[in-house]
């Protein structure tokens, strides 16, 4: 055996003890529960929820059954206290998996109307699972060998798979669940076209166009061809060998096409238009000064795509705050023009005036107050996780699964929606809580006005502007909510309208003082400490004993996939796969490539046990500078890492290189150590990252990237890239390169030593010291939001990039070195197979300036769909 098959054996041996070893351990506080190969994990303090769920899960999964869908198993169901977001996630890999999120929803939000919002996404959940298990043919053949890769069910527009499992859960619970709210936008705007329910546009409605429009859809095909053709519609999506194509599949299953179905659809649900169809795409805003934001931006402010919340407040500087999920989790930003701050803590949401928040520990909310006084200690992530005696935290009263939308008046009483039992209402809390509402009805968006309490309800049976003692202020013919000094919003068929409140109305003897002081002091509260969540039957808590959690439960993949790789001079084909933990502590991945016009053989091999890794792989690497520069190699490395999370985003690695010098005709084989350092630093419009590399040849390197923009609609981002080397140099391992249109990786697991310039070819030279730097602008120049029918493309916008490119690559860099470029592309925003979304960008560079005895020549075409590796 050779010393490099020695050591690759070793390290793989290593590699396979560690994440065993590692795997045993507790470092999450989980538990778990084993029913019929489903499990659930969960913190301990969830046990009696994860207990009632896994209780209930049996009788979901048979209904599930007799329904036609069949959840599979092993299935992995996950109690995730890091998700915010209500809306449940799924997936089919690495391995099946269920994520529900421990915050209750908001209100408005989907689900917001259970008493029990856990069971529903329960349910939601298997029932995804069922549809996207539905596969047989040709896909099911091959999900005998490539697993649960071969799933045509999971690329299915967002409305025929929530529609459908909407629907299943109704019939389950033999109960309506649909929301008002999103019924009252459905009666009183128009109804859009198809392209639009089947993606996600951002105009109005937003990002709940598939629910408003697609529930009704798919409960409307119900009642008029029956769940037979929905199920058989399924099946025959998932024997198809062509996903992104269900055109046919919906002429087989109801002998019409899905246009044709919707316009039947649309004509029977057919109402007098509204009047007057102006509207603003309003998700929450605030009244002075005016401003407003949705899923698209702040207007007037920065235009940047986000999940944003109902709620927020603008403060005495002039700063927004608002809450927005980032990957299901809730976080406070700060925003002033094109500033944004995010504070550190996780799991805020709805800031109001005053200074109040809500925020969770596990499922209970909690009422955050003296936000504001925070600003300046936003450096400390801990500064309000203290217990329940922190005066920062006042905890809901016991029998609320959550607070929505709180506000404060200068007396220092808070006035906030909570839900109970699936009902909301308004309470008080100026030192004790009190119940004010008591009505089957929903009371949501408080405000103090002058000394009075004003809020939404659908009492009347549509959402008015009320008082505290349930006087209805406003008579829209539509909808009113949110009210805020003295401006409520009023529903249109385009969007929502700001109206003036008749404060006239409001007369003062409706409201005694500042607040009814008779509001009832609620009884019989348990201490606040106490647990509500109700047990499991006794016949089945026997069954469901919680045991501590074990990574290797979920850390084997479920999928071979087919991996293909071409440019210019290279033709790749192989199969890869990886493998995760529910907690992501715990991974691994391989994989292999076979270059057919090389004949190389390239795999990789690697796995990461909370913050050490390791990582094998053999790869080619080459290139040929102007210069004549030429690297042509085959490698081995080997990397050992460690990222130290205390010291921020910063990592340690250990690296070794065998490689084999193929433009040699002895084939001389050499090897290479060193150790690296590696930090990435994000400061408001400022990212950065920075590397630092030690060989034990006596040589250093210290490289790095760094991006940074400003701008509202109209954005100029600046990108700067350089790294310098000292002591010998060796091309390939220790230089950095310039030229071309985007980076490198894949199997070289290394940050990036080549600085792009567009208008030169890629790795145009070659040198110890090298940098570039890029100016770019980016003129908003449509937004398109339109696509045709169910065909699985859909276009958002277009923007133009006018961009100046520059950078050298030398030991002793003179003017005369300098490369400079220029052009322009077309930015197109798009979105793929109903949900996947990139920007295909098509451009031309040009040569401007460059040295002497270089020849390039331009313009030069630049196409890219994606981000590069």
């Amino acid at each position: 055996m050779t010393v490099t098959a020695r050591k690759l054996t070793q390290i793989s041996q290593y590699l396979t003890v560690i994440l065993i070893l590692l795997s045993s351990g507790t470092a999450h506080a989980l538990e778990m529960i084993e029913t019929d190969r489903i499990y659930f994990y969960f913190p301990k303090a969830q046990a009696p929820l994860a207990t009632r769920l896994a209780g209930a899960c049996p009788s979901m999964v048979a209904f599930l059954g007799e329904r036609g869908l069949t959840v599979s198993t092993p299935l992995h169901i996950i109690l995730d206290d890091d998700l915010d977001r209500a809306q449940v996630q799924v997936n089919m890999i690495p391995h099946r998996e269920i994520r529900i999120p421990l915050r209750a929803p908001g209100v408005l939000e989907d689900g917001f109307m259970q008493d029990d919002p856990w069971s529903y996404f329960l349910f939601m959940g298997l029932s995804i699972q069922g549809i996207y298990a539905e596969r047989s043919g040709i896909p099911g053949g091959l999900h005998h060998v490539f697993g649960e890769i071969m799933s045509p069910n999971i690329i299915l527009p967002d409305w025929i798979v929530d529609g459908t499992s909407h629907l299943l859960h109704e019939q389950y619970t033999r109960l309506p669940n649909s929301s008002q709210f999103y019924h009252e936008i459905f009666n009183t705007t128009i109804i859009p076209n198809l392209d639009r329910v089947s993606n996600h546009p951002e105009i109005w409605p937003g990002r709940q166009t598939y629910r408003i429009y697609g529930r009704p859809f798919v409960r409307w095909i119900s009642e008029r061809y029956g769940w037979d053709n929905i199920l058989l519609f399924l099946q025959l999506h998932g024997k198809g060998i062509v996903p992104i194509e269900i055109e046919t599949k919906v002429g087989n299953a109801f002998g019409k096409s899905t246009n044709q179905l919707w316009q039947e659809f649309k004509t029977d649900r057919a109402r007098p238009e509204t009047a007057g169809i102006m509207g603003l795409p309003i998700i929450g805003y605030w009244h002075q000064p005016f401003v407003y934001w949705n899923d698209a931006g702040l207007y007037p402010g920065l235009e940047k795509n986000g999940i944003r919340g109902r709620y927020g407040v603008v403060d005495p500087d002039g700063w927004v705050w608002l809450s927005q999920f980032e990957e299901g989790t809730a976080r406070v930003k700060r925003q002033l023009r094109d500033t944004v701050r995010t504070l550190p803590r996780k799991h805020v949401w709805d800031p109001g005036p005053g200074g109040v928040a809500v925020t969770r520990r596990g499922h209970r909310p909690y009422l955050m107050i003296n936000l504001f006084d925070h600003v300046d200690r936003v450096g400390k992530a801990n500064v309000h996780n203290g217990d329940e005696d922190n005066p920062d935290l006042i905890a809901a009263p016991p029998e609320v699964i959550q607070l929505s939308g709180p506000v404060r008046d200068p007396a220092g009483r808070i006035a906030v929606s909570g839900n109970s039992g699936g009902n909301w209402d308004i309470w008080l809390y100026d030192g004790e809580w009190k119940r004010l509402t008591t009505s089957a009805s929903v009371e949501m968006d408080p405000w103090f006005a002058d000394g009075r309490l004003l809020f939404a309800s659908n009492f009347s049976g549509r959402f008015q502007i009320h008082t505290a003692g349930m006087r209805q202020l406003t008579h829209s013919s539509t909808t009113a909510i949110l009210p805020r000094g003295n401006i409520y919003l009023e529903l249109r068929a385009g969007g929502w309208t700001p109206r003036t409140l008749p404060i006239e109305d409001t007369r003062p003897g409706i409201m005694p003082g500042l607040f009814p002081l008779q509001a009832p002091v609620l009884q019989g509260i348990p201490p606040s400490g106490a647990e509500t969540i109700r047990s499991a039957p006794a016949e089945t808590a026997g069954q469901t004993v919680p045991r501590p959690y074990s990574a290797l439960k979920s850390l084997w993949p479920n999928f071979i996939a087919p991996d293909l790789y071409v440019n210019d001079d290279s033709f790749q084909v192989g199969l890869a796969t990886r493998a995760e933990d529910v907690t992501g502590e715990f991974t691994w991945d391989g994989g292999f490539r076979y270059d057919v016009i090389e004949d190389y053989y390239s795999w990789r091999l690697g796995g990461k046990a909370h913050a050490f890794g390791v990582r094998v792989a053999r790869y080619p690497f080459g290139y040929t500078t102007e210069r004549d520069q030429q690297v042509d190699e085959s490698r081995h490395d080997i990397k050992v890492a460690w990222s130290l999370p205390q010291l921020g985003d910063f990592g340690i690695s250990v690296n070794w290189r065998h490689y084999v010098d193929e433009q040699d005709p002895d084939k001389t084989a050499d090897e290479e150590y060193w150790g690296a350092l590696e930090t990435r630093q994000a400061f408001g419009n400022l990212s950065a990252r920075l590397t630092a590399d030690i060989f034990t040849d006596n040589s250093q390197s210290l490289y790095g990237q760094a991006n940074y923009w400003l701008g509202q609609s109209i954005t100029t981002v600046f990108q700067l890239g350089a790294g310098k080397t000292w002591g010998e140099l060796e091309p390939g391992h220790n230089t950095f390169r310039i030229g071309g249109n985007a980076g490198e990786g894949f199997f070289t697991q290394r940050p990036n030593r080549l600085f792009p310039i567009r208008g030169f070819d890629a790795n145009v030279l070659d040198a110890g010291l090298a940098g570039s730097g890029s100016i770019e602008t980016f003129w908003p120049l449509a937004r398109l939001q339109a696509g045709y029918g169910t065909l699985p493309l859909f276009f958002h916008n277009i923007k133009l990039g006018t961009f100046v490119d520059a950078g050298f690559a030398d030991g002793n860099p003179t003017g005369d070195d300098l490369l400079v470029s220029a052009g322009l592309e077309l930015i197109t925003g798009m979105e793929f197979a109903w949900g996947y979304m990139a920007n295909f960008r098509l451009g031309v560079a040009w040569p401007i300036h460059q040295p002497d005895d270089l020849d390039q020549q331009g313009p030069v075409l630049l196409l890219q769909i994606g981000k590069p590796l």
